[in-house]
C-alpha cells in the first residue's frame, strides 16, 4: 500500500485550507449585510462584489468542494445521496456536482511502453494522441490492434493516488474532530461512512479491481443475450492501465440514436430496469452509478453497462433480506418491512416501533391513494430516507447505492417515457422472484438451513453451559443489576423457568427416542421401538404445551 510523507500531507492540507478560507472570506461577507449600505452603482460595476452577496452560501460550498478536486467531489456527490445527513437545499446543489477536470498532457505511447514493457509497433497499429473522454481519476483513449480491432485504454493520471489518499487522510481526522466537540456528529455515524467511501474510492483507483469486476459481470450475464459486456484484455492491462473493447452504441437516453437503430425506447427502457433488477436480486453485484454516460445500446438493441470500477456488492444474507423487503412491500406488511429493516442495519435505535410501523403503512397508502403515473419515486425515497432518518437507522451502503442507482434510472427514464411509472414496471419481475421464494425447492432448502442451525444451537449448548458453570464457579461472573421491580421479577424468573423445564423435558424426550430408534432395541412398531414411540409422542406433547404457554404469554 502507499503511504503519504507528513510533507506531502502538510502541502495538501495548506491547499484544502486556502482554498475553503477563501470560500469562507466571501460567505462572512455576505452575510454581513453590507449590501444594505453599498451603492447601487457601486455593485453594478463591481462583478466580484455583487457575485459574493447574489451567490446562495451552498452554491458557494459546491463551488469550493469542486476547486478542491476529485476526492471532495466523490464524497460530495456521496452526500448528494444521503438526505439523512445533509440538509434538502444542499443535497439538490450537490447533485450538480460535475467531475470534469482539463486533459493532462500525457505521451501515450511512451506510458503504454514503459508500463506494458513492449515495444508498442509490436502490438498496435496506432492510438489517437488526444483522449476521447476526461475525468479526475483517469483519461480514455482509443487506439487499434493489430488485426484492425478497434480498443480502448484507461489511462490513469499522474500522482492520482497520493493526492486522493492525503485528501482522505485530511477528511478522517476532521471527522474524528468535529466527532469529539460536537455529540450531533457523532450520532451521525459520520466517521463510518467516511470509511466507506475511502473503501470505495481505493477500490475505484485500482484498475485491477475493475477489470476483475468486467469478468465477473461477464460470468453473471454470460446465458443473457440482452446485455453485451466489453471484452477486456488483461495482457495489456495493469493497475494503472485498462485495456478494454472500443464500445460503439449510443447512450441509453438517446432517442435520436435509438430511431437510427429502428429501436423503441419502452421497450429498451423495461429491458434497463429488469437486468438492473437481476443484477440486485439475483447477482447481489450491480452497477453503482447507472447514469446514461454509463449505459449504452449497440444496434442489435442489447444493454452495454461500462465503467465497473464502483460497484454495488450484497452478501447472500443481505440479498435474502433485500428480496424479503420486496415481498413485504408487495404484501404492505408493515411489521414484516420493520422486522428486515433491523436485520439489516447496521445501528438502529427505533424509540416507538408502533410509529415505524405507521410510517410504514403510510408509505404503502402513498402507492394505493394515487394512480400509478402520478407516483414520483424519488418523493418515496425521500419519506424512506425521512423515516431512516428519525429512528436512527443506518443501513448498509449498499443500500444508498441502490437508492440512488434506482432514483438515477427513473430519471432516466422519464426522459424516454414521460408516463413511466418505476414501481409499475418492476412488479413483474418483483413477482416472479416471489414465486422463486414460495417454491417448495426454495422452502425445502431453508428447511433444511433452519434445521443445520438447529444441530449447530444442539451441539454448541452443552460446551456453552459448561463454560458458563465453570466460570461461576471460580468467582468468574459478574453481574451487573438494578431491581425495579421485585415482585414482577420473581414471575417473570417463574415463567421462564416453567419454559425452559418445558424445554429440556421435551428435548431429553426427543434425543433418547432418537438413540433407541437407532439401536432398534425392544418389541418393534412399523420398524420403530416401541419405547421410541413414546419418547416421540411424549416430546411432542411437551412442544405442543411450550408453544401454547408462549403464545398465551406473548
Amino acid at each position: 500500500m502507499m503511504h503519504i510523507n507528513g510533507f506531502q500531507k502538510i502541502k495538501r492540507v495548506g491547499q484544502i485550507l486556502k482554498i475553503l478560507s477563501k470560500h469562507g472570506f466571501d460567505e462572512i461577507i455576505s452575510r454581513s449585510n453590507l449590501d444594505r449600505i453599498l451603492p447601487d452603482s457601486f455593485l453594478f460595476w463591481n462583478n466580484h462584489a455583487r457575485k459574493i452577496f447574489e451567490d446562495d452560501f451552498n452554491v458557494r460550498i459546491r463551488l469550493a468542494i469542486e476547486e478542491l478536486g476529485p476526492t471532495f467531489i466523490k464524497l460530495g456527490q456521496l452526500l448528494s445521496n444521503r438526505p439523512d445527513i445533509i440538509p434538502e437545499d444542499l443535497q439538490s446543489e450537490l447533485v450538480k456536482l460535475q467531475d470534469e477536470v482539463p486533459t493532462e498532457p500525457i505521451d501515450i505511447k511512451a506510458r503504454l511502453e514503459k508500463d506494458l514493457e513492449i515495444k508498442f509497433e509490436d502490438h498496435f497499429l496506432g492510438i489517437d494522441e488526444v483522449p476521447i473522454a476526461s475525468a479526475s481519476i483517469a483519461q480514455v483513449y482509443k487506439a487499434q490492434l493489430l488485426n484492425g480491432k478497434e480498443i480502448v485504454f484507461k489511462v490513469k493520471r499522474s500522482n492520482i493516488d497520493e493526492a486522493i489518499r492525503a485528501d482522505l487522510d485530511f477528511i478522517k481526522d476532521l471527522v474524528k474532530l468535529l466527532q469529539r466537540k460536537y455529540e450531533v456528529v457523532d450520532k451521525m455515524n459520520l466517521y463510518q461512512i467516511v470509511l466507506s467511501f475511502e473503501s470505495s474510492l481505493l477500490n475505484e483507483l485500482s484498475f485491477t479491481n475493475e477489470l476483475n469486476n468486467i469478468e465477473r459481470f461477464r460470468r453473471n450475464f454470460a446465458e443473457n443475450k440482452d446485455v453485451y459486456v466489453p471484452k477486456v484484455y488483461r495482457q495489456y492491462s495493469t493497475d494503472t492501465l485498462l485495456c478494454m473493447e472500443f464500445i460503439d452504441g449510443v447512450k441509453v437516453n438517446d432517442e435520436e440514436g435509438f430511431k437510427r437503430y429502428g429501436l423503441y425506447p419502452k421497450s429498451i427502457l423495461q429491458n434497463v430496469l429488469d437486468l438492473y433488477l437481476e443484477q440486485v436480486l439475483m447477482h447481489g453485484f450491480f452497477h453503482a452509478d447507472p447514469h446514461p454516460g454509463n449505459v449504452f445500446v449497440n444496434k442489435r438493441g442489447q444493454i452495454i453497462f461500462i465503467d465497473f470500477g464502483a460497484m454495488g456488492f450484497m452478501i447472500p444474507q443481505d440479498r435474502n433480506i433485500i428480496e424479503g423487503m420486496v415481498l413485504d412491500f408487495l404484501a404492505n406488511d408493515a411489521k414484516g418491512l420493520i422486522k428486515n429493516i433491523k436485520k439489516l442495519a447496521i445501528v438502529h435505535h427505533i424509540e416507538d416501533e408502533r410509529r415505524l410501523e405507521r410510517d410504514a403503512y403510510e408509505i404503502f397508502e402513498m402507492i394505493k391513494q394515487n394512480a400509478l403515473d402520478d407516483i414520483d419515486i424519488s418523493i418515496m425515497l425521500q419519506k424512506l430516507n425521512i423515516v431512516l432518518q428519525s429512528n436512527h437507522i443506518l443501513l448498509p451502503d449498499f443500500v444508498y447505492i441502490l437508492l440512488r442507482g434506482v432514483s438515477i434510472l427513473e430519471g432516466t427514464g422519464r426522459q424516454l417515457d414521460a408516463d413511466l411509472n418505476v414501481p409499475e414496471s418492476i412488479s413483474p419481475f418483483a413477482k416472479k422472484i416471489a414465486a422463486q421464494k414460495l417454491s417448495p425447492e426454495y422452502l425445502i432448502a431453508q428447511l433444511k438451513e433452519k434445521a443445520k442451525m438447529a444441530k449447530d444451537v444442539l451441539v454448541d449448548v452443552p460446551d456453552d453451559l459448561l463454560d458458563l458453570l465453570d466460570k461461576v464457579k471460580n468467582d468468574k461472573v459478574t453481574l451487573n443489576h438494578k431491581m425495579q421491580d421485585f415482585d414482577n421479577l420473581q414471575l417473570i424468573l417463574h415463567r421462564m423457568g416453567n419454559k425452559f423445564l418445558l424445554s429440556i423435558l421435551a428435548m431429553t424426550f426427543g434425543v433418547g427416542a432418537s438413540i433407541l430408534a437407532h439401536g432398534r432395541v425392544g418389541y418393534l412398531v412399523w420398524g420403530i421401538p416401541i419405547l421410541s414411540w413414546f419418547g416421540f409422542i411424549m416430546s411432542f406433547i411437551l412442544c405442543f404445551a411450550l408453544l401454547s404457554h408462549l403464545y398465551k404469554s406473548k
